[in-house]
């Protein structure tokens, strides 16, 4: 049975096979290579995915779910959705573990089931290209994914009736799909802006071996930041000549992100474009309505921030590897909005090479992942992937402080102990806690997990001796393990940290 590779994207999900040593992007019976990464309910309680669903955004945007991947593993009180909650048309919520909830009709999807519910198309997809069943998947997560997101997507996979046989970073993917079936020896960088994320990894190529030297990125930093930027503006002047606040009618805010999603494409290819939308309030006045020329120009003063973003976090990627930009053979160009004039621009400008823009970039990710399937599944040595973890993972100590245990850009499979002790006299058990991020106090960083270690023998403080393990998987996975020398009682923990529930959003072939 084949294992496929999947690109699980903010935007779009593209799915891919290798057959007879040759890579190929399956696609659908109407010959498209991708399918929306969209999910949406309609009135009479079929849900919908891909195409059919995406149809719906304009019309019942409230039951139309899309970019998902920004809320895979996320909490509703974090930072990133909070930021990102007036934006949204669709309803989200704290589930019962405060986790993120997206709301769908009467129903409380998380963005894991979603996402099953989107795998599970493909996986239907593939075996329909294919002729046969699939049970096995490569799939790429962003290589700044953290551990939560990670296992989610492993969660995501499992729902769809998918054994992930390796979670594979995004970068990392394109860089095989560049440098598969060639000779080459290259120290490369791969920029990646997506819909949804942007990642920069950066890796030398050799007989086969793709050795990640260091890699960085932004889980909220995508072609949607570059469409709300848009819409935001057009609102703005709306709002100037009229008074109205198109922010809180649902159906004007997804018309106008749709229309911006389509200038920004237009703008790829020409100076300027016209942006019309008749009727947008008509529960206020039918008349109302926005007719404006978007220019290039504009697009590109208003973007422009968001690309100067990326670029702060390829300065640091770089110094974590040691490299000047002069050690780059080539800048690899990959996801949707990399097809963007002022993108392409400014990379040539910052790298000071010219990218190569040669791979598909909606289809070199899944590309990658479908040729790391093929290698896993042959038991064949035509790649070796040495990537890295993108955040470093942390133990909490006395006074809230976070002492490093693996350090981010560190090889993986990779594992580490330390010993630790008490700080009370007596004391039968310790509450271990793990983080992850670069902060140095726990504030600053994500929990992934604390659980106790008891049956500890009583004794002085600073007596007992307690070895905490840390073990990441090639897929970036953590588990940890406590143990008292002494005594040999242990406890261990895969990290997941949110209860699932079985799919039930399949998708019906009907009209919406």
């Amino acid at each position: 049975m084949p294992v496929i590779g999947i690109d699980l994207g903010t935007s779009n999900t593209c799915v891919a096979v290798v057959k007879n040593g040759v890579p190929q992007v399956i696609l659908d019976d109407k010959g498209r290579s991708t399918l929306p990464s969209v999910m949406s309910l309609n009135k009479k309680g079929q849900f919908f995915i891909g195409y059919l669903a995406k149809a719906q955004m304009s019309v019942q945007p409230e039951r139309t779910v899309h970019s998902a991947k920004r809320l895979l593993g996320q909490r509703f009180d974090s930072e990133e959705v909070q930021r990102i909650l007036p934006f949204l048309s669709y309803s989200i919520m704290p589930s019962q573990d405060q986790m993120t909830c997206v709301m769908l009709g009467e129903q409380c999807l998380s963005p894991t089931e979603i996402s099953a519910a989107i795998l599970k198309k493909v996986k239907t997809l593939a075996e329909n290209a294919l002729g046969e069943p699939v049970h096995q998947a490569v799939i790429s997560v962003p290589a700044h994914f953290d551990n939560k997101q990670r296992q989610e997507t492993k969660h995501a996979a499992e729902l769809a009736g998918l054994e992930v046989t390796r979670l594979i970073n995004e970068p990392t993917a394109a860089a095989l799909a560049y440098g598969y079936g060639t000779d080459m020896t290259k120290t490369i960088a791969v920029y990646d802006f997506g819909g949804g994320t942007f990642d920069i990894s950066v890796l030398e190529i050799g007989e086969g071996i793709y050795n990640v030297l260091a890699t960085g990125g932004d889980t909220f930093l995508g072609g949607n930041d570059f469409n709300q930027a848009i819409a935001d503006k057009i609102c703005d002047r709306f709002k100037k000549t009229t008074r109205i606040d198109l922010g809180i009618h649902s159906l004007a805010k997804q018309r106008i992100l749709d229309a911006a999603e389509f200038a920004k494409m237009q703008l790829s290819s020409a100076d300027q474009t016209l942006i019309d939308l008749p009727g947008i309030v008509p529960d206020i006045d039918p008349k109302y309505a926005i007719r404006e020329v978007l220019t290039r120009a504009e697009l590109e003063k208003l973007c422009t921030p968001l690309v100067e973003r990326s670029f702060k976090i390829c300065r640091n990627v770089f110094e974590s590897a040691g490299l000047k930009k002069d050690d780059i053979d080539e800048v690899i160009l990959v996801g949707g909005m990399t097809r963007m004039p002022l993108i392409r621009r400014m990379v040539r400008d910052w790298f000071g090479i010219a990218p190569n823009t040669a791979i598909n970039p909606d289809e070199a990710v899944g590309i990658g992942a479908a040729i790391q399937a093929m290698a896993l599944d042959n038991d064949e040595d035509v790649v070796l992937l040495l990537d890295v973890i993108p955040l470093t993972l942390s133990i909490e100590t006395a006074g809230g402080v976070c002492i490093p245990l693996i350090p981010k850009n560190t090889k993986v499979p990779h594992r580490v102990s330390r010993v630790f002790t008490t700080s009370r006299d007596n004391q039968e058990s310790v509450i271990i806690s793990i983080f992850q991020g670069e902060g140095r106090h726990v504030e600053d960083n994500t929990r992934l997990a604390t659980f106790e270690l008891s049956g500890i023998r009583p004794a002085r403080r600073m007596e007992p001796q307690i070895e905490v393990s840390l073990r990441i998987d090639v897929s970036g996975i953590l588990s940890v393990t406590a143990i008292d020398l002494e005594t040999k009682q242990s406890q261990s923990v895969q990290v997941v940290d949110m209860s699932m529930r079985a799919l039930e959003a399949l998708e019906s072939e009907e009209q919406p």
